[in-house]
């Protein structure tokens, strides 16, 4: 997704709803998504280093 601010266009790393790749973890992804409140948006997930490929999640992404 591309977000245009005034004249500039930036390129936004992730969508509100993300899905889970290979070898991603909540911290990776709170990470490349700028979501420091990742864990307390999926309280679903118990242990934020158990994820897996495939399983969708809430992000609210910040950096762009």
């Amino acid at each position: 997704m591309v977000v245009v601010r005034g004249n500039n266009l930036h390129e936004r790393p992730c969508d509100e709803i993300y899905v889970v790749g290979e070898g991603e973890t909540l911290n990776t992804i709170s990470d490349k998504c700028g979501d420091p409140f990742i864990v307390e948006r999926n309280p679903h997930i118990h242990d934020p280093d158990d994820v897996f490929p495939g399983l969708v999640i809430q992000v609210i992404p910040t950096k762009y």
